[in-house]
């Protein structure tokens, strides 16, 4: 999950975007905004003063607990595929991100004053810089752009342990160009209060709202995520007193309203799971079958498929539509009836793993030779016959010979598909190389044992 989740589409530069929410807070926290575009809210009908003097706002005074009306206005400075997020924080100064700074344009020096947090220092630039610490230079980099087909800063770290001193320290930044910007994270974080000296004079480095894709992708640390409950995305452990506020964003008027949600069952399913928010009930193929909150499970008799499970809500604010749901619908399965063809058309649409299918063929004799034609398979595809393998293959022709295997009488012939994780990745990551025709898998045939 992106820390900018809410997306705006493309903005003109001076254009107005709004986000407008129902928002609950539930203890006194302050409201903060992260986008690249001035930012104006009011609460409640009532401006909210912020300090909005670069990408991130923090409100001057905290809400108190209990439900808002909140009104964000975003009016980017160029023309922008705006992005956008709003979270409520008990802690301004433990969320406070790292601002892209600039100076005058021709060479300058962006310069810090800082005590030390830590011996890491992390320099992004767009234009080639000396970096120095207390007057002892640490490096140089940029400069050489192999891609000039699109702009990237160019990024390095460096250990400062041989440098630092007690107390205060100065950072400097030497550009070839100040107008173009630099990021610095780690022991001391550009932003405000940052300088820019250039031909002898000294002004204040200015913060610049745009970014290169994906804020967080140049944080060092990582800094707590917008959403509450997301600890797990950079493996910080849960606290008892977040950083970040648990609060519910909800449409107005959303809640108490009934929605349904419907999916498949696959075959040979014998028990289902599924968590969520709202009063809800739990219908497969017509018939209810749980009903309840929190989560609701039912067993199955593991019958052909797929079939159709209707999910009934009586929603609860800040869950609808996909947000009824807490986590992923879990299907428990065993044996089952399954025709050839798409997992995706038989109830397994979301699935990469593994489908067995099962025969059993009556012989008067053994044959002299036989051979296995699965015809069209997606995925790889291994043949058994009486429990010995016949081989594997990952490509067509998908043929096997299995006359060896067989035997006058019963014969129990095993075809094992295994596909790839598209189908996976493309459910549950937010993945973009996902292309038509990968996520489909199975045993399509027509399936032949052809005997001599």
């Amino acid at each position: 999950m992106p820390e900018e989740f809410l997306d705006f589409g493309e903005v003109a530069m001076g254009k107005s975007a709004w986000f407008r929410a129902e928002l609950t807070v539930p203890e006194h926290g302050f409201l903060a905004i992260g986008a690249a575009a001035a930012k104006a809210v009011r609460v409640d009908g009532h401006d909210v003063e912020l300090d909005d003097r670069g990408y991130l706002a923090l409100a001057r005074r905290p809400l108190s607990p209990g439900s808002h009306l909140l009104e964000v206005r975003l009016v980017p400075e160029d023309d922008e595929w705006l992005r956008a997020h709003v979270a409520v924080v008990a802690s301004p100064e433990h969320y406070l991100r790292p601002e892209w700074i600039t100076g005058p344009a021709g060479p300058a020096e962006l310069t810090a004053s800082f005590t030390p947090k830590g011996t890491l220092l992390q320099v992004a630039s767009m234009t080639a810089c000396q970096v120095l610490v207390n007057g002892v230079e640490m490096g140089r980099q940029g400069g050489f752009d192999p891609y000039a087909d699109e702009r990237k800063p160019r990024v390095r770290r460096y250990n400062l342990a041989g440098v630092l001193r007690p107390g205060a320290n100065e950072v400097t930044i030497r550009v070839g160009d100040g107008a173009e910007p630099v990021l610095v994270d780690g022991c001391v974080t550009s932003g405000p209060g940052w300088w820019a000296t250039h031909d002898g004079e000294r002004a204040p480095a200015e913060t610049r709202r745009t970014q290169y894709h994906d804020p967080a992708a140049l944080h060092l640390p990582r800094r707590p995520h917008p959403l509450p409950g997301t600890a797990w995305l950079s493996g910080d452990e849960p606290v008892a007193s977040p950083v970040v506020l648990p609060v519910v964003l909800a449409e107005e008027g959303t809640a108490g309203r009934v929605e349904w949600l419907r999916f498949e069952v696959p075959p040979g399913a014998t028990a289902l799971r599924v968590p969520l928010r709202g009063a809800a009930e739990l219908l497969v193929d017509g018939k209810r079958v749980a009903e309840g909150s929190g989560c609701l499970e039912t067993s199955l008799d593991g019958r052909a498929g797929p079939r159709e499970a209707l999910l009934r809500v009586v929603t609860e604010a800040g869950h609808t539509g996909g947000a009824i749901l807490t986590g992923p619908i879990e299907i428990e399965t065993g044996p089952g009836p399954i025709e050839l063809g798409d997992w995706e058309r038989t109830g397994l649409p979301e699935y990469s793993g593994g489908v067995r299918y099962r025969r059993t063929v009556r012989l008067d004799e053994r044959p002299a030779t036989g051979l296995m034609d699965l015809g069209r398979v997606r995925g790889t595809a291994e043949v058994r016959v009486n429990g010995h393998s016949c081989g594997i293959r990952v490509c067509s022709p998908y043929r096997f010979d299995v006359g060896a295997a067989l035997r006058a009488g019963e014969n129990t012939v095993e075809v094992e598909v295994y596909g790839t994780l598209a189908p996976h990745l493309d459910a549950v990551s937010p993945t973009h190389f996902v292309f038509p025709g990968q996520r489909v898998t199975g045993l399509h045939g027509p399936a032949r044992l052809l005997l001599g």
